[in-house]
Order: C-alpha cells, then structure tokens, then sequence
C-alpha cells in the first residue's frame, strides 16, 4: 500500500509509519535482511517530460548486487530538496535481477510504455522538476537516494555512463547530467536510456597517443560496457608478492595504454606505461601478474596488492572514469575467484589446477559455476528450488510400532507418516518425550505424492528389522513401550502428535482413516503385526 504525506510533514513521517502524519498510514514492517544501503542505485530520472508531466515520468533503478533482489516491501519516496512535501510508494511484487537494471514509472498499469517495468501510479504525484530528492528506503534504513537542482525538458537526468552504478558516485551533483545529443526517443521528444547503460555525461577523448608502425595514432580507450573483471588470484599457494594475478575480458578492439586497475576508485594505476601501442582484440582475456611467474601466461603488470581478508574491490578505469568493479569478501588460499558467463560469481574448480596446489583459469574462459543453495531450497534434479513443506492438514502419524517381538527393538521399531498432499521430506522432525529427534535434511529434494505412506525405521534392512520392505527414512528415536508421546514437527510447527499408555508386543498400533486408534490384525514379514507402508485397515 502506498503512502502520501502532507506537505508539513519531513521525512521523518517515512520511518515513523507516519504518526498522523499524513492522509494514510504505512506500517514499517519491512523485514530488511536481504537487503542493505548500496545494493539498490538510483541511475536515472525523467522528471521533465516534454509537455504535459503527464504519465511520462520515469525512474530508473540498478541492482548492485550479483542476486535476485525482492522490492516488496521497499519505500520509493520523493520530495523537495529540504525534504518537504515528501510522497512515497510501497513496492509490491517487484524484483530486480542481479547487476540489471528496474525502471518504474506513473503510468497506469493497463497503459504502460515498453521501457516501464513497474507503475507506482499516482502515489508519488508529480517528480519536480527542479530542487528534488529520490529516495529508496527500507524501514528506518536508507538503501540510497538522489539529489538534483534542475533538469532539462524533454531530457531524463542520468548518472554518468562511464561510472559504475554506485550509491556513493550518484551523491555528487558533477556525475549526473541530462541526456546528451544522440540518444534515440524514448518517446515522442522524450530522450533517456532507461532500463540500459547510460549516456557518458561528455565523450571521453584521451589526449595520448602511442606508436604503431613508426607511426603515432591516437590511443583507443575502452567505454564502460566493453571491460569485465573476470577472474583474480589474491590468495596464491606462494608468496602473493609474485603470484597474484587479475584477470579482464576486453569485449571490444581497444589499448592497454592508459588503462587502469586498483583497490578502489580513487587509487587506479595504469598498468602499461610504454610509448608503443598494446592493443587487444575484442574477446581477449588479459592477465595482470603480480610477476611473469604468476600465471601460465601474463600480458601485463599488477601494479597493486590485492587483500586476502576482509571485503575487497577491484576497479578498471581509464582517466579515472569506472569502467567495472568486482567485489569478493575474503579468499580460499591458492582458489581463485571466478566470475561466469552468468555473472555468477564462486571458486575455481579442484581440477583446474594451473601452476602446483594454484587453481583457476587464468587467460581462459571461465566454466560455468556450481549452482547454490538459498535458505529453504533444495536440488531437484540438479536444479535448485523452493522446498515444499507439508502444513497441518498434509501429514498425520498413522501407524507405529514400538514394542516389535520378531526382533529386538533396535532393529524391529518403525513409524508411518501418511501424507495427504504431494510434499518434500526435506526438515521434517520426529521427536519423543525424551526430546530425542530424527530431522531428515539433505541438499537433495525428497518428494513423496500424496496419498504416500512414509515410513521411518531404526534398520532399514529387511533381513534386520522384521521384513519391512522399502524404508524411506531412518529413525533415530527409540521408542518407549509405554508412557510416550511421539510429535512430528517442521520449523518449530507441530503438524500431528500422538501419545500412548501402553503397547503390544509384536502389535502395532494403527490409526485409522476416521482417527480411530487400535491394534494391528495383519501380519507382515516375520510374522509381527501391522501394514508398514500400507493404508491401515478400519478399526472396530
């Protein structure tokens, strides 16, 4: 639900879930684990339509982060420079893939322009056009926000195409301007770059040259959106001094002269100094060594040490403009880090082994990294997926036997679970009076179809446990022949529960499907009654 503050009310009124503040009420309950000040960057804003403000106005977002972002939740607000008359809009169902880019926009729905992904309507009124502020926040937590004193009619302002989205740059009133000459219509008069990389505020013109031939020629510098960091070495089996390495993907003809590396934006070096021409072909990855020893093949220095511990960077530049950045928070000693076709970004594998106990593929392709678990997935099929989890309705302890006469109780006592719905096994949890438990966990997804009868056994062998065909699940209980209460649970979540005073021996106890509970009539096995992993009978 969006909100809109009166014109008395700051700021303030966008983390205090308004106070009377203004005409509705937010609650701030955002939950902002996930999220934190940086990984969303406001890179554009068409505040200015040519004519009529009308239903033109746009906002550009950038997804800093290498993963997907959820917005629901978020805050978009904006307001005057000195934070009056400040209106805001709630995201929901919105998210942002990893390093792309989310245009919003006060389009109706039902009428939205190719280049909007998202309509926050008529909550944030009219964008000024001049002495504005565009925030985004979550809760209390300010995530970024965008200042500006003017903007041109007809032109969205953008942050300066030759810098990396950044939460810090796009502070500074010099890295912003309106769209240059050039750039084709967003619509009718209408100039931006929404929803792709920017506009450079002022073509960039290096005043170098170098040799070729005997001959000078100007130097061709690389733009941002042709340089991709791709592969670093900060943490070598060996002395770091002499091999550390980074490795970048020119996707573009272009010279080394003049390029730049480093730890951070305000400390690049350039990494050739030489009058002769270093150029490179579109689709070279060249290696930066600490020393020529540092890879297989190095092309050019390393004039900076990179940090094993602690959250690192590493920038590309030229003249000081940001042409890309990769950020990794610690290392793995002689493992590179890699990033993948996808922009995925993970350790090299165990057989890429390039120089002794040094892995990585420094000067070739990347292969494509492993996929990754987020909390409450699960591999299906190689591929990662939500688990789905039985609610309350969708399990019931139908049958157990905890008193088995064929065999001794370690190998002969088992419980059924039945499920009424298609669900995953993946953290259910058995547990007794005792507080003794059995949690089935694994990376893989456990699917069972409804109507399955899910049986969890001390001895999953046939030969061992009284002739139980087809275990699903080890028990690690040990139940009481009396006096015991066995509950199956999920995430703290009881979904079903059964107590008993007393039991048979060589007789499981059964419920049947109207949840009466008696003793089992029908041998199975060695001769011990009940129908593990069968539908129980009707009791009478």
């Amino acid at each position: 639900m969006a909100g809109v503050w009166s014109r008395v009310c700051g700021f303030a009124c966008l983390v205090s879930v308004l106070n009377g503040c203004g005409r509705e009420t937010v609650v701030a309950d955002t939950v902002c684990d996930d999220v934190a000040p940086g990984d969303l960057v406001v890179t554009e804003v068409h505040a200015n339509p040519d004519g009529s403000d009308g239903e033109g106005e746009y906002i550009e977002v950038f997804n800093a982060t290498g993963g997907l972002l959820a917005l629901d939740g978020l805050m978009l607000a904006a307001s005057r420079a000195d934070g009056a008359s400040p209106k805001a809009h709630r995201f929901i169902g919105a998210s942002i893939e990893g390093r792309d880019y989310f245009v919003v926009g006060n389009a109706p729905v039902d009428s939205m322009p190719a280049h909007v992904d998202y309509s926050y309507g008529k909550t944030l009124g009219s964008l000024r056009n001049s002495d504005g502020v565009v925030s985004i926040r979550c809760g209390e937590m300010l995530i970024d926000q965008m200042s500006y004193e003017r903007t041109v009619d007809g032109r969205a302002l953008e942050l300066d195409g030759r810098l990396a989205p950044d939460h810090e740059l796009n502070d500074e009133a010099g890295h912003w301007c309106a769209t240059p000459e050039g750039v084709n219509e967003v619509s009718a008069n209408n100039f931006g770059t929404p929803g792709a990389t920017n506009s450079p505020c002022e073509v960039l013109r290096l005043e170098g040259m170098c040799l070729e031939g005997g001959s000078s020629r100007a130097i061709q510098a690389p733009v941002p959106g042709e340089v991709q960091i791709t592969e670093w070495m900060a943490n070598p089996e060996g002395a770091d001094a002499d091999f550390e390495w980074v490795e970048a993907r020119f996707d573009a003809e272009a010279d080394l002269n003049g390029f730049q590396l480093g730890p951070a934006p305000d400390a690049l070096k350039a990494v050739v100094d030489q009058e002769d021409c270093f150029p490179v072909d579109a689709g070279t990855r060249v290696v930066f060594g600490a020393s020529p020893a540092a890879a297989p093949r190095v092309d050019a220095e390393l004039e900076f040490s990179l940090g094993n511990s602690g959250e690192r960077s590493i920038v590309a530049g030229v003249e000081g403009a940001v042409l890309d950045r990769a950020d990794y928070d610690g290392t793995v000693e002689g493992i590179a880090w890699q990033i993948d076709p996808s922009g995925a970004v993970c350790l090299a594998r165990p057989q890429d082994e390039y120089l002794d106990d040094n892995f990585g593929t420094p000067g070739s392709a990347n292969p494509i990294c492993p996929p990754v678990l987020g909390p409450g997935m699960c591999f299906d099929s190689g591929v990662p997926r939500d688990i789905v989890s039985p609610d309350a309705d969708d399990a019931s302890i139908t049958e157990w036997m905890a008193n088995p006469s064929s065999v001794g109780n370690r190998e002969g006592e088992w419980v059924e679970i039945r499920f009424a719905a298609a669900v995953d096994l993946n953290g259910l949890l058995l547990s007794d009076l005792t507080s003794s438990a059995t949690e089935i966990a694994s990376e893989h997804c456990l699917r069972v179809s409804a109507g399955a009868h899910v049986i969890f056994a001390r001895n999953a062998n046939p030969l061992e446990n009284g002739g139980i065909e087809g275990v699903d699940a080890d028990l690690f209980l040990s139940l009481n022949n009396s006096d015991e209460a066995i509950t199956l649970s999920i995430d703290g979540q009881v979904l079903d529960s059964v107590a008993y005073e007393r039991s048979m021996a060589g007789v499981a106890t059964q419920v049947d499907e109207l949840g009466n509970v008696c003793g089992a009539v029908q041998a199975y096995g060695e001769g011990d009654l009940g129908t593990p992993g069968s539908a129980n009978p009707r009791c009478f």
